[in-house]
């Protein structure tokens, strides 16, 4: 029995489990098969098999160019050669999502350096440019990039923040760009009492929503929270924080298993891991491990969590910028991550590999059918 004979719901959950080079080759199979792996449907199907059960992996590293790496294999990494890739800009990663990469330049000479970039696929979709006019005092030029759940589209959104007159407020202006729409709106800025003390340029994309570490304005004790900005209503919402120890700490709001996670950093002392396991729900904040100095892995200014291993046994880590570490949560041991092919001074950041963006529409005659369960429409094929 040839795969090509099976029912085409046993032939799409077959595909569905395989990794993103191998589907682009198959596209050559047949026009039908070309179709299907095309198909909304089925580019969505893919994604949802590849997140719920931890495959296709990539680990991006940034250091001037853009590496990437197999995960969790990491057996070498490879150049990223991405349109936007010149020798004297160093390329900045806004945010990552199913399978895509905001990536930007700047703006350099009045020209726009900003894509929506498929690693795999290589398709990209250009961000025209907004103009930037930083105000006087200006504090803080953010991004971020993720998906609206509701409305079926990819956005990027930049914050401007700014100090005025009275020094426990600020002001904003909070620019979002559609995919789907291929265009800026401005809309509502940020509560003046944010005072955005996030110290990595881009926001975390959890559960629909950026999410930015703020410090509370004009509280004496400079509470902290995370805010998160819900793409599809476009508004902003608090997350409330877990009940941490007292004394100087540093934090910042990660992500690790595709939950919201929490880095709490006492400096010279210990770093703290807390994943919030169900989103929404403030109780479900938990530790999951804490690694102290300098017991396992030596001094450090910080480490940060990035993905799990494939058992869930041991966390990856990224350490100064200087390497990565396989950080074992039970023996509370370390060893160091050698990629060949790897930059020194490494930050990372995970992809899941996906089809997502990686073709365009096609005009169809009729006299071969094939039916999209995505559209419950009858396509044709030449």
């Amino acid at each position: 029995l040839k795969i090509m004979d099976l029912p085409l719901i046993l032939i799409m959950d077959i595909l569905s489990r395989l990794p993103v080079k191998s589907l682009l080759c198959y596209r050559c199979v047949s026009k039908s098969w070309k179709y299907l792996i095309d198909d909304p449907y089925f580019i969505k199907l893919h994604l949802q098999y590849s997140l719920e059960n931890t495959t296709n992996l990539a680990l991006i590293i940034r250091a001037g160019y853009l590496y990437s790496a197999h995960f969790p294999g990491l057996n070498e990494a490879i150049v990223i050669d991405h349109p936007l890739k010149c020798g004297d800009i160093g390329t900045e990663v806004l945010g990552s999502c199913n399978g895509l990469l905001c990536l930007s330049n700047g703006e350099r000479h009045g020209k726009n350096g900003t894509i929506i970039y498929n690693p795999v696929t290589r398709k990209s979709r250009e961000v025209p440019a907004s103009k930037l006019k930083i105000p006087y005092g200006y504090e803080y030029v953010i991004y971020g990039f993720g998906y609206d759940l509701v409305n079926d589209d990819y956005k990027v959104v930049r914050v401007i923040q700014y100090s005025t007159e009275h020094p426990d407020f600020y002001d904003s202006e909070v620019k979002v760009f559609s995919l789907k729409a291929n265009s800026w709106r401005r809309i509502q800025d940020f509560p003046r009492e944010y005072y955005l003390s996030y110290k990595r340029g881009w926001g975390v994309y959890v559960s629909g929503c950026l999410h930015w570490m703020v410090t509370l304005k004009p509280d004496s004790n400079g509470s902290k929270l995370i805010v998160a900005f819900d793409l599809s209503s476009e508004v902003c919402k608090d997350v409330l924080l877990p009940k941490i120890s007292a004394g100087e700490v540093h934090l910042t709001v990660e992500v690790l298993g595709q939950c919201l996670c929490l880095l709490v950093n006492y400096p010279s002392i210990r770093s703290e891991v807390w994943v919030l396991k169900e989103y929404g729900v403030v109780e479900s904040w938990s530790k999951l491990f804490t690694v102290s100095q300098p017991d396992s892995i030596g001094p450090f200014e910080y480490v940060r969590p990035i993905a799990y291993s494939k058992d869930s046994f041991k966390v990856l880590l990224e350490q100064d910028l200087q390497k990565f570490i396989w950080y074992d949560v039970e023996r509370q041991s370390a060893a160091d991550v050698k990629i060949p092919g790897m930059p020194s001074h490494p930050g990372a950041t995970m992809l899941v590999e996906s089809l997502v963006l990686g073709s365009r529409k096609t005009h169809m005659k009729k006299r071969y059918r094939y039916y999209s369960p995505f559209s419950f429409a009858c396509m044709y094929v030449v």
